[in-house]
């Protein structure tokens, strides 16, 4: 921390100056049909959303897709996605506590291909029921989803059933 840090009372987050953040790693650009897709592979869902939140896409049909053990995290010009959610996700009796959907937080893109049942999630962000943390994660809509918090590890059980999306 410099010597002006210290005055106005910013403080070094020790947790994440001790820990090195690895950036995905380049795998390969793909055409298929009408779209690119930029493919890295990552350690983690956190670090795939830090790096993909950094990425702008401003081209119809241009994904940024970073493929990690949690599941698949792409960036296009509608925003953040998960592709899938994982078969842990929907399994409601692993939750060990119950995390919260920060209210308006959603993507409206998102939620209407939900909504639609075109994708089996839509991004919101949560907040973690043992800790507070909150971060953007996919959850199923109208529905319980499972989802880890990145800074505890604690699995939450979120409840979407009272967003509703209407189409006029």
């Amino acid at each position: 921390m410099g010597r002006f840090g210290g005055l106005f009372g910013k403080k070094k987050d020790k947790e994440s100056s001790d820990r090195k953040v690895e950036k995905p790693k380049f795998v390969r650009k793909e055409q298929k049909g009408n779209s690119t897709y930029e493919i890295y592979r990552g350690k983690d869902a956190e670090t795939a959303r830090a790096f993909l939140l950094k990425k702008r896409v401003d081209v119809q049909l241009y994904y940024i897709v970073v493929e990690t053990p949690e599941g698949a995290w792409g960036m296009d010009v509608k925003g953040l996605y998960l592709e899938h959610l994982l078969p842990w996700q929907t399994k409601i009796s692993s939750a060990e506590c119950a995390g919260h959907i920060i209210p308006m937080s959603f993507d409206m893109f998102g939620l209407q291909m939900a909504a639609r049942r075109y994708n089996d999630n839509f991004i919101a962000k949560v907040q973690c029921g043992k800790c507070e943390h909150q971060w953007p994660d996919g959850v199923r809509y109208q529905d319980l989803t499972v989802v880890r918090c990145p800074k505890c590890k604690a699995y939450n059980k979120v409840d979407s059933s009272s967003i509703h999306c209407v189409f006029t």
